[in-house]
């Protein structure tokens, strides 16, 4: 299994490592955050100043909860597992990114066709936060804990395009994606069209 992979386990089973943080993106004050996909309820954490994804996707709440004392923060500092086991359990009741479930809702196959109904927005807006450019030295890029409120590409949800550098659609999607986001991405970058 790959580092920070979901497998092909039963939901509830610890599927993420939390000792090993996403590089550059550790020790930055951030949030839960959570969406569902194929029917799993998968968390991640979420630094709002930066718009930037803060975790790999975690289907397990204790892993999650984990996760976060380990490697993310809180204006207030640093808290145990237990403090972030609560922001995990109220991550898959409310979001502080979207106003209604569906919009946090995907499934492989919608995600294929290319239609992700209501949750399109939000796919385009994660997939900017979830992106890295490894020759972009800029703290909001690289996950310092920046201050600075600005997505990756300095768009908003709204305005986020599917192409990469080099023009082609779908680019961004498959190859920069930081830990296991490509499981959310590949199906919706597959079906970009390639001409």
């Amino acid at each position: 299994m790959a580092d920070n992979a979901i497998s092909d386990t039963a939901p509830g089973e610890d599927v993420a490592d939390p000792t090993r943080g996403l590089t550059g993106r550790t020790g930055v004050v951030g949030g839960i955050e959570s969406l569902v996909l194929d029917g799993r309820r998968l968390w991640f954490g979420f630094d709002f100043t930066s718009d930037q994804v803060l975790s790999p996707l975690i289907d397990d709440a204790g892993a999650m909860a984990r996760y976060a004392a380990r490697h993310m923060r809180q204006r207030t500092g640093a808290h145990d597992e237990s403090y972030w086991a609560q922001l995990v359990q109220a991550a898959a009741e409310n979001s502080y990114l979207v106003r209604y479930d569906e919009q946090r809702t995907f499934t492989t196959q919608s995600l294929e066709t290319g239609d992700a109904g209501p949750a399109h927005g939000h796919l385009l807006y994660l997939l900017d936060a979830a992106t890295e450019d490894p020759v972009d030295s800029d703290p909001v890029h690289t996950g310092t804990g920046s201050q600075e409120p600005a997505t990756q590409s300095g768009l908003r949800p709204d305005e986020v395009t599917l192409e990469g550098e080099d023009g082609q659609p779908g680019t961004a999607l498959t190859l920069n994606t930081v830990g296991n986001w490509s499981l959310l991405f590949a199906p919706y970058a597959r079906s970009a069209p390639t001409a």
